[in-house]
């Protein structure tokens, strides 16, 4: 049976994919008008599928390489989120505070899937595949 923490951080990660969907839905016409829409679908495509495909092997399987794969996305989606924000480039109104809020809660799933409970969860279902 999955810990708490590997649920509630499944959920966060789910609910933040989820934003992240809706952001690329809000922004769809400055991306392709910046970058066109070949590159605006992969590019969103990729984005949310790698973050799915990491939270599902994490949260489904106990994968430790997309744990790793999901802490090197967020640690990414953070660092893009802080250089934003550092250099005054965050966009106002709903845009901007969508995506604070999807940065936030990546990082709290992230936290949540690194819990000891979780990280003990990980090794007792390796352990099991072992076998």
């Amino acid at each position: 049976m999955r810990p708490k923490s590997v649920i509630l951080g499944e959920r966060l990660s789910l609910a933040a994919i989820i934003l992240l969907v809706v952001l690329a839905a809000l922004g769809w016409a400055d991306t392709v008008a910046q970058a066109g829409v070949a590159i605006a679908l992969i590019a969103n495509g990729l984005l949310i599928g790698l973050f799915l495909l990491a939270t599902l092997l994490t949260t489904r399987m106990a994968s430790r390489v997309g744990l790793g794969l999901l802490v090197v996305m967020t640690v990414l989606n953070l660092i893009g989120f802080l250089y934003q924000v550092s250099v005054g480039a965050l966009a106002e109104g709903l845009f901007g505070v969508l995506t604070a809020v999807q940065a936030a809660a990546s990082l709290v799933a992230v936290v949540m899937l690194m819990r000891p409970n979780a990280l003990a969860w990980y090794r007792a279902m390796a352990e099991v595949s072992d076998q």
